[in-house]
């Protein structure tokens, strides 16, 4: 359960740290900055879950919840369909 927590955190810092060296596989760079922010979502939802039944350090809570929250942002914010929407209506047409 730990391990859950501090992987999907480990896999957000990994996500924004590609992001922002603009490391690029086949070309994209969203390919690898999308999708390690969804297995990090996945991971840390996980973790999310198992913290409600199991008793565990705070540091380990603020952890996971930062990882999963902070994942789940990444992907709300950066998925095609609703960046171009907020973007559209946030700098214009």
């Amino acid at each position: 359960m730990k391990t859950c927590n501090w992987i999907g955190f480990i896999l957000l810092l990994l996500s924004l740290s590609m992001g922002f060296f603009d490391f690029s596989v086949f070309g994209s760079p969203f390919l690898i900055f999308y999708g390690i922010s969804f297995i990090g979502l996945m991971v840390g939802f996980m973790g999310w879950v198992l913290l409600r039944f199991n008793s565990v350090s705070v540091k380990t809570k603020r952890i996971g919840k930062t990882g999963f929250y902070g994942n789940l942002a990444i992907i709300v914010l950066f998925f095609p369909p609703l960046s171009q929407l907020w973007g559209t209506f946030l700098f214009g047409p």
